[in-house]
């Protein structure tokens, strides 16, 4: 389907480049190599709307996570991040009325994805409700079961995020269950490279099984450089690694295309691997300091 607005794009490119920056700033270690990647991918595939829509799709869902992360400031003229990701959802679903830089950046995105006849209105649902999700819990601590949050999680990493990058890689989107180890392995990356800051903003990514089996308190959670939290840490390293294991095992089912299975190691597994192996070695120097 055509959508008939007008954007301009040299503001586009301007709030792609200023997320960008942000992101440099505040996390430049975490997405510096992805931002690279997805500066190449255009080239290297030879297809260029389908790395503008990658570009300009993945700054539109940064853009939106940081906001309900609060690392960017709500905007002006609302008073929760839930209402304001609700918003987007609605825009998402009609397209309709556009009211910030955000909406023309939707449709800026589904406008490039209609160009090479793709459609990501399942997807960006998927993701924009698991933002409403962690909008709704900030600053709450609420600790869920482990089943509500791999809900969540699927809906982000896997059936929205994964199935996103098969269309984008004219991939079969329906192939997205053989890589949901993948997905899981870099989800529980997140968990560890961001369990400070997520536990700063109220955010409890640790299951209700996992609170009770490593003997995790409410004072851990406020100060998590403790001996439970490092405990948990390593576990989910060790399973990580099981995961990325498990990815290799059956990723040849899949008959993925060369540039798609260039990809995953260089963006997805690798870094996920990298913090794995350094946690569990964090652990160990943890653990031998205690028994001094």
């Amino acid at each position: 389907m055509k959508h008939n607005f007008h954007y301009n794009k040299s503001e586009m490119n301007l709030m792609r480049q200023r997320v960008y920056n942000h992101m440099l700033e505040t996390r430049g270690a975490k997405y510096r190599s992805f931002l690279r990647y997805l500066r190449i991918f255009k080239y290297v595939a030879m297809a260029p709307k389908r790395g503008a829509f990658l570009e300009s799709y993945y700054v539109l869902m940064r853009y939106l996570d940081d906001i309900v992360d609060g690392d960017l400031p709500l905007p002006m003229g609302y008073s929760s991040e839930g209402g304001y990701i609700l918003d987007k959802i609605e825009f998402s679903r009609s397209l309709i009325n556009p009211q910030d830089e955000v909406d023309y950046l939707m449709l800026y995105c589904f406008d490039v994805a209609d160009s090479f006849g793709a459609d990501f209105t399942d997807e960006t649902a998927d993701i924009l409700n698991s933002l409403l999700f962690d909008a709704k819990r900030r600053n709450s601590m609420d600790i869920f079961s482990q089943s509500v949050l791999e809900e969540h999680f699927h809906l982000l990493d896997i059936r929205g995020t994964i199935k996103a990058t098969l269309k984008i890689f004219k991939e079969d989107p329906e192939k997205y269950p053989i890589l949901e180890p993948l997905g899981i392995a870099c989800r529980y990356q997140y968990d560890i490279e961001d369990i400070n800051s997520d536990l700063a903003a109220g955010y409890v990514n640790i299951p209700l099984e996992d609170i009770e089996r490593f003997g995790i308190g409410q004072s851990d959670l406020r100060s998590p450089d403790c001996p439970s939290i490092y405990s948990w840490l390593h576990h989910r390293a060790e399973e990580g690694l099981k995961l990325l294991d498990e990815h290799h095992r059956i990723l040849p089912i899949a008959n993925f295309s060369w540039l798609a299975k260039a990809t995953f190691p260089p963006v997805y597994e690798n870094p996920a691997r990298k913090i794995f192996k350094k946690t569990i070695k964090r652990y160990h120097e943890f653990a031998t300091k205690l028994t001094i």
